[in-house]
Formats: structure tokens, sequence, C-alpha cells
């Protein structure tokens, strides 16, 4: 294939790399500041450096492979490396392998005129903490030492904790800060995650723009008692009130074209089957390709939760974990990406992403464009996930033929 992408290589590197999970035979769990997550990047750190790069881990957790230029000015392929508990083994790891592949290419052509920077991100997906974008929001300087002592897991360790289990320093996060006046492309390539390029037959996505999301965790409280003895008109079940709110998110969400709302995870204290529960936490996704949608969305959704809480005497309190408006990637790029595509004949499909990437974050900072490949039955974040590795091989050269235009821009 052209530039010398390798759809076997690409096939190979992904199996490894599925292999380095905390559920094995379950799917690929990966979570930030784990033994699999050292593993992985140790793994990562090979690869780069047998494709002659530079490589080094950040303040936050990021392998990045650099491969440099005769000017500083830098593109950057980058996409993650962490999981999904039970994900799939192409979610993030199959931007990062097109990106080591990517960087092979132009290493075996000698010194390029940009720098070249291969970025495998840590805690894209939230999956631990419950917000996400971990190295994106270190290279825009947004950590701040409150956020990272008040994002907790499951098991209540902070992740301002967990750094310091991996080996990292917080204290040297503002470290991982980049000069973003050096980046002349933000590019990331990733699959799809829904049934639309299938659809179309296409073979790659050029992604238009990215839906904004708001995410909150929210606790209920009521008062506990006995199940069997207190009656029901005397209830402050807090179960019940969640489960009022909750029943309404779909409605609420289906109101607003391209929107949707999830709440995904929930707990309830004591979490007995004889006795009213006395808290409920659960989560709050709401994702909208228009600002005003996702908030009225977001309103309407905790209105219901206020009118259960009335009715019942009981009350709630919110944090939102995670806020980013929509973002439109960069005309100029995907313009450029379509043309390269088009002229190897491949066929491609324009589209928006319902899912977040780090791509979200850096659109608003630096000039920044997505390629997605399909999704078989557009099945993701679970051990049946599924793309064609020639496809990713396609995304691959196409994006070589950008960045080689890229450079050549002034």
């Amino acid at each position: 294939m052209e530039y010398g992408i390798d759809a076997v290589r690409i096939e190979s590197m992904l199996t490894r790399l599925a292999k380095i999970t905390a559920t094995p035979g379950q799917g690929v769990t990966r979570l930030p500041f784990t033994p699999e997550m050292s593993r992985a990047a140790v793994l990562l750190e090979e690869w780069m450096t047998d494709a002659g790069l530079a490589v080094r881990q950040d303040a936050s957790g990021a392998v990045i492979g650099t491969l440099r230029g005769e000017r500083d000015r830098t593109v950057v392929i980058a996409s993650h490396y962490d999981s999904v508990q039970y994900g799939g083994a192409y979610d993030g790891s199959a931007g990062v392998v097109c990106g080591i592949e990517i960087a092979r290419a132009f290493a075996k052509r000698g010194k390029p005129l940009d720098t070249l920077a291969i970025v495998a991100t840590n805690d894209e997906e939230g999956a631990r903490f419950g917000s996400g974008f971990f190295s994106t929001k270190a290279f825009l300087g947004q950590h701040t030492d409150e956020s990272l002592s008040a994002a907790k897991d499951a098991c209540g360790i902070s992740t301002l904790q967990a750094m310091r289990q991996f080996g990292l320093s917080p204290e040297r996060l503002p470290e991982a800060a980049w000069d973003l006046e050096k980046v002349a492309a933000f590019l990331e390539i990733h699959i799809e995650q829904s049934t639309a390029l299938e659809q179309a037959g296409a073979v790659l996505g050029i992604v238009t723009g990215i839906v904004g999301m708001r995410r909150r965790m929210i606790t209920v409280y009521g008062r506990a008692g006995h199940a069997g003895t207190v009656p029901m008109l005397g209830r402050c079940d807090a179960m019940e009130i969640a489960s009022a709110a909750i029943s309404r998110v779909g409605d609420i969400a289906r109101g607003f074209p391209q929107t949707v709302a999830t709440v995904g995870h929930i707990a309830a204290e004591s979490n007995e089957i004889n006795t009213i529960a006395k808290q409920v936490t659960f989560s709050l996704d709401v994702r909208s390709p228009d600002l005003a949608r996702l908030e009225a969305t977001d309103r309407l959704i905790l209105e219901e939760l206020k009118q259960a809480c009335d009715r019942f005497g009981g009350r709630y309190e919110t944090t939102v974990t995670l806020e980013q408006p929509p973002a439109p990637m960069d005309e100029g790029l995907q313009a450029l990406l379509t043309a390269c595509a088009k002229e190897r004949g491949i066929p491609v499909h324009a589209l928006p992403s319902g899912a977040g990437h780090d791509s979200l974050l850096m659109a608003s900072r630096v000039p920044t464009a997505m390629l997605f490949v399909p999704s078989r039955d557009g099945i993701s974040h679970c051990p049946e996930e599924w793309s064609d590795c020639g496809h990713l091989a396609h995304a691959a050269g196409v994006a070589c033929a950008a960045i080689e235009k890229i450079m050549k821009q002034s």
C-alpha cells in the first residue's frame, strides 16, 4: 500500500494491545493509572522507538513519540490508549497504531519539513473518574489541584492519589501544557462507533463536527427505613425519587433533534433488599450538536428531579464532571482529507460524531480534523467491536498524503 502502510502490522499491534487487559476473555479493560496502562505504555514506547521516534511519557501519562523536522512547527496524530470496562480492541487504540504506522512511513523518507508527533493520550474515556480527556486537558493547561482531588473512582481514590500510585507527580502536570502556536494541525483516526459509514457504503468518514457534552453525578438523599414497616404514604425513598427522574430522561432527550441523554451508572445505599434507600447516586450524560438543545435537555431533567424531591420530601446535589460545547472540525482540513481520499479512489462520507474524542477539546484551539473508519454493525464499547484493518490502512495512507500537503504550506 502507498507510503508502506501495512494493514497486517496494524492488526498485529491491535491484537497485542488487546491482550493487555484487567479482564482477560471479557474484553479490554484498561483504566487510567493502572498496571495495565503501564504495560501498554511500555509496549507503545517500544513500537514508537522501532518506528524511528524519540519517545517520552509526559506528566499526564500520555506516550509521545516525536520525529523531529526541519522546523518546530508540528503536526500531531493522536488518539487514546485507555478503554472502558469490558471494551473492544479498536476504540482509541486503532488511532494510536495508525499514528505509529504514519510515523514509520515518514521516518523512512528522511527528515520531514515539519515535526511529527504521535500521541497516545491517557484517560480520554473517563471510565474510572467520570470526567475524561485527562491528557488533552493537560495539553491545554486546564487542570487544577481542586479538580484532581475532587474526581474519585468507585473505591474513593482521587485522580491525585492515582497519579502518585502510578509514579507520576501531579505537581509537574503544568509541564504537559503545549505551545499551541507551534501546532499546525491535530489529526485523529478513530472507529466510527455507529452505522452511517456502513449504510453509505463508505470506506472513510470525514468528521464535520463533534457533539457538545455535559456529564453530571447526581446524588439523591432520602430516609432509610424498613421495607416492610414504613407506610408508603410516609416514605422518602431515594430510589423512588431518582427513578422518577431517570424514567423521563429518554423522553426528554427525544424531544430535541440529534440530542441524546444517558444514565449509565447508578449506586444505592444501603443497597439492601429489605431497606428503603437513603441515598442514590447516578450519572447523567447529555450530548447534542446544538448547545441550546443540550442545555434545555439538561435543565428539564433537573426540573423533573426537583419535582420528585418536592413530592417526597427529599433533596439532591449535583456536580458537573465534564462540560464541553459542540466543536466543528476545521473546514480546510476536511477539504484536504476529502481530496486526498478521492485522489486515491476511496469512497468517503461526511458525518458528525456523536461520541466525544480528544479532538473535541483541541478543535477550539488548533486546526483539528478526524477520519472515521466503519464499525461493523455500529457496535462499540464491548468485546464484539470490530473494524477492518484494511480500512484503517487506507485512513493512515490518506492522512500521510494530507500531512505531506500540510507540511508544504507556509
